[in-house]
């Protein structure tokens, strides 16, 4: 491939002609134009350079430098990676050349989509950049290594990852590099990766029997104690609120609390301080609200907050807003231990009871904080108050066959004999 800076024959009537740069391969021969004109008279076509006495010489002489270095890197990029005519006629034409794919998605990406889609993405490059390269960051030539995707495949196959972990960083690679194209940033290809066939599992999710006999077996002699009764009541705050994860309860705020919009009704004390919670789901930002006055639902959080920072006042943020990442990872970690069950299968357990209830598919949804992808979001008001004493009952309902309070009475008094509270 050769790039050089040349003269076109034909000439202004002022004795000008703008310079082009010649892109030639073995397959074709092309031009492209740039804005910078320079007097014939003066242009040394040999050296590709202007002659001391070319009008406004400093001024020109500067665009020509700046093209010179644009060629050079081009020629430079060539030597690694194949460099296609149209990335060469973007950059010659003034475009950036972004090769850090995080660099992109800080810089081009974040202003076009929903921040939880970025973060989405964002956590997928962090994690393919460190099994690629081990590190924080990546390129989009190192993104569209063939070879580097059939390792990882091999790689998650012999831990035995889940398929859809490898399938999502496919997918979301392959999205961010799309938007990269578009926007010219990257003139790579994204190579074909297989998807790899995930199982048909049976949804796991923990049954009140299983939890019940796994908090009469808890034993307060055992050093872990404390953080095996505190996962099992995050747990249960998860259930109660209708199937959180850790990411939506680190958004909890008392600042979301919903006072002055809606009066008492018949069951639900919603004209209360304090007890009807806005809440934007972190992964979908499906906006909802919750009636905290269903029990046990405050008492949980109190508990853990108890346990965590006794001084703490207010039941948001949990634990006094003071929480680190290791907390959740502790508690992750040691709930999975006693229960064989993750955190996230909490939905699977709040939407299969819903369920057994005969809690119809649209309002689970709506319980669930999931995306309403029917016409009739455009018309229905489910913040209504008729609305939300709808999902209120519906609410009530699914956590008094879940056994909810009775669980965390068990707890409670565990805590309480074992010296893990006073």
């Amino acid at each position: 491939m050769g790039l050089s800076i040349c003269c076109r024959n034909e000439i202004n009537k002022d004795g000008t002609t703008l310079l082009h740069v010649r892109f030639k391969t073995k397959q074709f021969d092309k031009k492209i134009p740039t804005q910078i004109k320079v007097s014939k008279k003066h242009w040394d076509n040999r050296n590709k350079r202007l002659k001391p006495n070319h009008p406004y010489y400093s001024l020109v002489n500067k665009k020509l430098n700046e093209l010179k270095k644009n060629v050079e890197e081009l020629y430079d990029q060539n030597a690694f990676s194949v460099l296609t005519y149209e990335e060469a006629r973007v950059r010659v034409s003034g475009g950036s050349r972004v090769s850090n794919v995080s660099l992109y998605m800080e810089q081009h990406l974040k202003s076009q989509m929903k921040d939880t889609t970025y973060h989405t993405y964002r956590y997928s490059i962090l994690s393919i950049a460190r099994h690629f390269n081990d590190s924080k960051n990546i390129t989009f030539e190192s993104l569209c290594d063939k070879g580097k995707w059939s390792k990882l495949k091999d790689k998650f196959k012999e831990l035995g990852r889940s398929p859809n972990s490898f399938n999502t960083y496919i997918r979301n690679a392959k999205a961010i590099h799309n938007h990269a194209l578009k926007d010219d940033i990257t003139f790579t290809v994204f190579p074909y990766v297989r998807n790899v066939t995930a199982k048909n599992l049976e949804p796991k999710w923990m049954r009140s029997e299983e939890l019940i006999k796994i908090i009469n077996n808890l034993d307060s002699k055992d050093k872990d104690f404390k953080v095996s009764a505190t996962s099992l009541l995050i747990y249960l705050m998860m259930f109660s609120m209708r199937g959180f994860y850790l990411k939506d309860i680190e958004l909890l705020s008392m600042n979301r609390f919903v006072d002055s919009t809606y009066e008492n009704s018949e069951r639900f004390l919603f004209g209360e301080k304090n007890v009807v919670y806005k809440h934007n789901r972190s992964k979908s930002n499906k906006m909802g609200l919750i009636y905290m006055g269903l029990d046990p639902i405050k008492e949980i959080i109190l508990l853990i907050n108890k346990i965590i920072d006794p001084t703490c006042k207010s039941i948001f943020p949990l634990g006094g807003g003071k929480l680190e990442h290791s907390f959740w990872i502790k508690h992750s970690l040691r709930f999975k231990a006693i229960t064989d069950h993750t955190f996230k299968s909490v939905r699977k357990a709040f939407q299969t009871t819903g369920s057994i209830l005969s809690v119809p598919d649209a309002d689970m949804r709506e319980l669930m904080f999931q995306s309403d992808s029917t016409i009739s979001k455009h018309y229905k008001d489910t913040q209504a108050p008729q609305m939300l004493e709808k999902y209120t009952g519906y609410h009530s309902d699914i956590l008094k066959k879940y056994r909810v309070s009775e669980m965390f009475e068990m707890l409670k008094d565990k805590l309480n004999k074992g010296g893990a509270i006073s």
